[in-house]
């Protein structure tokens, strides 16, 4: 057989192969491919919730607050159609960031940091980039960046909380592991039945 012969029977065995890939094969792919797309909104939580958890210095949340902007820019460039609209979008996303900074400036004042201790500072910094993060999913009409925004708002209470109690943080840590472990297990009971198919 030819090599063209051998490509031709390739290409044309392709769709018997992809019939037989087994549900859980197709299922990772499906997960695989969320993950990329949402893996922007995911980092945007866990970086805003990492400088909260760590205490991180002021310099973590000057540079973050770019990053954030970036992000929510490059996320609504494709929404807006025209040059005209992207870089109308592009404006109004630098002022609004441009704004948080300025509000990071002034928490971060001398004559500010008197009044605020260091876990009072961080949670203030976690409402303001939720404020900003959430405004900025409205002006570049991206819902993902607008959810990250409220689950940070959400998360302001809920770190207030497990702040006051180290019992919580322990509590929380099992709960993340139960689940995880739950979501393990799951998968592992339900492969056999896949590959069976």
């Amino acid at each position: 057989m030819s090599a063209p012969d051998a490509t031709a029977a390739a290409y044309a065995a392709w769709p018997a192969r992809q019939a037989a890939t087994p549900a859980a094969g197709r299922a990772r792919s499906h997960i695989v491919q969320w993950l990329l797309h949402d893996t922007p909104y995911i980092a945007m939580l866990l970086l805003a919730l990492i400088g909260v958890i760590f205490r991180l210095p002021v310099a973590y949340w000057v540079v973050l607050t770019p990053i954030f902007g970036i992000i929510s820019i490059a996320a609504g460039w494709s929404h807006f159609q025209g040059r005209t609209a992207q870089l109308g979008l592009m404006y109004r996303l630098a002022l609004c960031w441009g704004a948080l900074l300025l509000a990071v400036y002034l928490l971060y004042s001398s004559g500010v940091q008197g009044v605020l201790n260091a876990n009072a500072n961080a949670l203030a910094m976690v409402t303001l980039l939720a404020l900003g993060t959430f405004v900025a999913g409205v002006q570049a009409q991206v819902w993902r960046i607008c959810g990250v925004g409220l689950v940070l708002f959400l998360a302001v209470p809920g770190l207030g909380w497990l702040d006051q109690s180290p019992l919580l943080w322990t509590a929380a840590t099992l709960v993340i592991i139960a689940c995880g472990g739950l979501a393990w297990w799951v998968t592992e009971r339900e492969r056999p039945i896949h590959l069976s198919k």
